[in-house]
């Protein structure tokens, strides 16, 4: 019993002090207020720091979050060496050490590598793509300050680094690296649609069909024509099979989400008969990729020869959700004939009675669920006149997106996780039970009783922080994305929102069309 005892208390030991905080939560909503006012610069230095994600598990996620605070702010050279070090970072994670399985399995999982969702592993490609695509159309790396920082975000040395200016061969080679990203992204696509078969989860983003038409637009050969061709006819698949589970895209999501499973044996008219009912974020998006495909054999001008994205709000955060879990006293191994009388105390420091199933509590990440109803007009203006109004097309609802992945993540993992947290209560209840077992005869039962409790309850708790929820997120992810397509000559303009029902009209961004590139795509947040 005394090795029971010892081994127990050095468990409950391990656990509290594998539990730690995943990111001061006050840090993280002024660094998001910060990001929200487009303030970057303080928020580049916040995140160099070690207020937010100082450990060596949270690398992936201060790469990511400093990749888009430079996109952001247009320093594009540095956001790609920060994706660049993501990607590599996201491919090596991607196969987990024994050591932070071990991790994983007896702490909080906030001690392990952060390994990212699978919407953030799979938009570190689009973020890529976005940098290299910016530095083909800037043509320049930008001067900036390398600096090395000790562990606690302090800077130790500093190196300036003068600007590049890149003649043709090295933009094309931009240009080329982009669409070589774009084919890895692809390849992760497919690849979440294998291991995800019949979940309802985060499988496709139309942001690759679109945005990957446009990059094989811009380098305009017969080959990419026809590449961007498909992708473009792609796109109204991806709406079908996977997008129709969100309810901004179609009023029967539950239905469809319901009976998942069995819609890939159904024939499509049955399928859109019985689980589609379109919204008109729906039809607006299958209608633009409709109209891209009509104008393909049309001439230059005719077409529209410039792209606006925009990335608008935020992401929403990740969110603590409780779970309960039934721990089965009577398989606990304890001496014959105390089998009672074990149950009799774990009832007794459960607080529960013979009639009520003991259970335990333990957490799991969520996010609030965010759909998208807004029909938004993008409008563009000349000189404060407007030349051209379209509908925004909704073509990644991330909020929702994210519920998706979060809420199917924690259906396959609640019996795992609730298996281990009720062993390490089973655990601590036997090294509880054993000191009351010690002290009964030598302080009577009252005594002995109120000890053990109290020692178990100590225990709780130290179980409680190893089990806290992992809300480590990538922070700056935009609560949702659009984008159209419009013909529009040289010239400087001004990109804004109009919410059509309130009539309140934003300004989003400004940009400038030339007459040497045939096709732009401009990005804003």
């Amino acid at each position: 019993m005394k090795k029971l005892n010892f081994l127990s208390v050095s468990f409950v030991l391990l656990i509290i002090l594998l539990s730690g905080c995943a990111g001061n939560q006050k840090e993280i909503i002024k660094y998001r207020e910060m990001v929200q006012k487009k303030d970057y610069k303080s928020a580049l230095e916040m995140m160099k720091g070690d207020s937010i994600y100082k450990d060596e598990e949270s690398h992936l996620l201060k790469y990511v979050e400093l990749g888009t605070l430079h996109l952001q702010g247009g320093e594009y050279y540095q956001a790609l060496l920060n994706f660049d070090k993501a990607r590599e970072l996201s491919d090596k994670l991607f196969t987990v050490s024994v050591s932070k399985k071990i991790a994983g399995t007896i702490g909080n999982e906030s001690s392990d590598n952060y390994y990212g969702e699978r919407f953030e592993r799979s938009l570190i490609r689009y973020y890529t793509i976005l940098a290299h695509y910016n530095l083909y159309d800037k043509g320049e790396y930008e001067a900036y300050v390398d600096e090395v920082r000790d562990n606690k975000g302090k800077i130790i040395s500093t190196k300036p680094i003068a600007p590049v200016i890149l003649d043709e061969a090295k933009k094309r080679f931009h240009l080329i690296a982009a669409k070589s990203i774009l084919l890895e992204w692809n390849s992760i696509l497919e690849d979440f649609k294998k291991t995800t078969a019949g979940e309802v989860t985060y499988k496709d983003d139309l942001l690759a069909k679109l945005v990957g038409a446009v990059l094989h637009l811009k380098a305009d050969t017969s080959t990419d024509r026809q590449i961007a061709f498909n992708l473009l006819k792609e796109s109204k698949n991806t709406v079908l099979k996977y997008y129709n589970s969100y309810q901004s895209f179609n009023s029967k999501y539950k239905d469809f989400n319901k009976d998942y499973s069995k819609l890939p044996g159904m024939k499509t008219e049955l399928m859109l008969s019985t689980y589609v009912a379109a919204t008109p974020l729906n039809t607006l998006v299958n209608t633009y990729a409709d109209d891209l495909v009509k104008t393909w054999n049309k001439s230059e001008k005719e077409k529209d020869n410039v792209f606006l994205v925009w990335h608008e709000g935020m992401i929403a955060s990740k969110e603590i959700k409780k779970y309960e879990f039934p721990i089965g006293l009577t398989a606990a191994t304890v001496s014959v004939g105390t089998v009672n009388d074990f149950v009799g105390f774990a009832q007794q420091a459960l607080v529960v009675v013979d009639t009520v199933v003991p259970k335990i509590s333990f957490e799991l990440p969520t996010i609030p669920y965010r759909p998208n109803s807004e029909e938004l007009t993008f409008v563009v203006k000349k000189e404060g006149k407007i030349v051209s109004e379209k509908s925004g097309v909704l073509v990644d609802p991330l909020s929702e997106m994210a519920f998706y992945t979060l809420d199917s993540k924690a259906t396959s993992n609640l019996a795992i996780k609730g298996a281990r947290v009720a062993a390490k209560h089973i655990t601590a209840l036997l090294a509880s039970y054993a000191t009351y077992r010690a002290l009964k005869e030598k302080m009577g039962d009252g005594i002995a009783l109120l000890s053990g409790i109290a020692g178990y309850n100590i225990a709780a708790r130290g179980i409680q922080e190893s089990e806290k929820a992992d809300l480590r997120s990538w922070l700056t992810l935009p609560n949702q994305v659009r984008m159209n397509s419009f013909k529009l000559s040289p010239g400087d303009y001004e990109f804004y929102s109009l919410n059509p029902a309130t009539k309140i009209e934003v300004l989003v961004g400004k940009f400038s069309v030339n007459d040497k590139e045939k096709i732009l795509l401009k990005t804003f947040f």
